[in-house]
C-alpha cells in the first residue's frame, strides 16, 4: 500500500511538470527592421525612422508580483531598429506624472535610485552569453557581459566592469520620461551569418512602486534570463567590425649624476600594446 502511495505521488509529481511545461507561453517575436534613415541620439523619438519600427509593448511585470500586466498609464513603448552601422533603441516610460520619475546622479554602471530602461541580447541566441545596456532617465548609462548562469542567481553572472562605447539619451516630460540609444556593432559581439536570429528581451524598472518588468515574461522561479528571452529575427547582412586596437606609448626621463663621466643620461622607453578580438569568448592582448 505504501509502495502504492508513493508511485502514485510521483505520477502526479510528472504530470504537473509536463502540464506546466506544456502551458508555458512560446517567446514572443520581434522581426528585425532595416533603416536607411538618420536618428539623431537625442533622446526624442521624433524622427521618421522610427515610423517604421517593430514596438515591443505590454510588458509583463515578475517583482514583486509575478505576471502581471503593467497599467495602461504606466505603460512602456520600446521600437527596435538597425543599420549597417548598429542597433538602434528608443521609446516612452510613461508615468502619471512627472513626479512619479525616480532619479539620481550615480555616474556610469550606477543604477542607484534610479528608474531604467535597458536590453538584453543574446547575439549567438546560445541563452547562456549575452551583453546588456541600460539608461536611466537622467541619460547615465550602464551595460554588463553575461556569463553562463550562476547557482542560485535569476539574471547570471554580470560583469559591469566591461564598459562599451555606445550613445544614449533621455528626456524627462510632464506624463513620462523618453529615450533613445545607438549600440554600434563594433560595441557587441554577433557571428558572421548573413541572416541570424537573436534572442532579446527589454527590462523597465520603476524605483516609486518598486515593480519591474519584461517584454518577454520572466519566471522567477526558473533559473536565468537568458533562457526566457524573447525573439530578434531577419537580421541581415550585418558584419562583424575589426576589433583591433593599438595603444603605443612612450616614456623617457632624464638623470644627473655629478660624479659620473657623462653627468646626463636621457633613457627613452617605449612599445605599444596590441587588443584583437578573435571572437565571442577570445581577446588577443599582446
Amino acid at each position: 500500500m505504501k509502495i502504492k502511495t508513493i508511485l502514485s505521488f510521483w505520477i502526479a509529481v510528472f504530470y504537473s511538470l509536463l502540464s506546466a511545461a506544456q502551458t508555458a507561453p512560446a517567446p514572443r517575436q520581434l522581426a528585425a527592421k532595416r533603416t536607411t534613415l538618420a536618428i539623431k541620439i537625442d533622446g526624442l523619438i521624433n524622427e521618421a525612422a522610427w515610423k517604421d519600427a517593430s514596438a515591443a509593448t505590454d510588458f509583463i511585470e515578475f517583482r514583486p508580483t509575478p505576471f502581471r500586466k503593467e497599467e495602461e498609464t504606466n505603460r512602456t513603448e520600446v521600437y527596435l531598429l538597425y543599420s549597417d552601422e548598429g542597433i538602434y533603441m528608443g521609446g516612452y516610460c510613461h508615468e502619471k506624472t512627472k513626479d512619479s520619475i525616480s532619479t539620481e546622479l550615480k555616474g556610469r554602471d550606477g543604477f542607484g535610485n534610479n528608474d531604467f530602461i535597458g536590453a538584453a541580447f543574446d547575439t549567438y541566441h546560445d541563452k547562456l552569453n549575452g551583453f546588456e545596456y541600460f539608461i536611466t532617465p537622467l541619460g547615465e548609462q550602464m551595460d554588463a557581459k553575461i556569463s553562463p548562469q550562476q547557482p542560485n542567481s535569476d539574471n547570471g553572472g554580470e560583469d559591469f566592469s566591461w564598459n562599451a562605447v555606445w550613445e544614449g539619451a533621455s528626456v524627462i516630460h510632464k506624463d513620462g520620461w523618453s529615450f533613445e540609444m545607438f549600440i554600434p556593432f563594433s560595441a557587441i559581439r554577433f557571428s558572421k551569418n548573413s541572416l541570424q536570429t537573436w534572442g532579446i528581451n527589454i527590462f523597465r524598472r520603476r524605483i516609486l512602486t518598486g515593480q519591474t518588468f519584461s517584454w518577454n515574461t520572466i519566471d522567477v522561479t526558473v533559473n536565468g534570463s537568458l533562457t526566457q528571452a524573447g525573439i530578434w529575427s531577419g537580421l541581415e547582412n550585418i558584419k562583424p567590425p575589426l576589433r583591433l586596437q593599438f595603444s603605443p606609448y612612450l616614456s623617457f626621463n632624464a638623470n644627473h649624476n655629478p660624479f659620473a663621466e657623462k653627468k646626463w643620461s636621457t633613457p627613452v622607453n617605449g612599445g605599444m600594446d596590441v587588443k584583437y578580438g578573435i571572437n565571442q569568448a577570445f581577446t588577443l592582448d599582446a
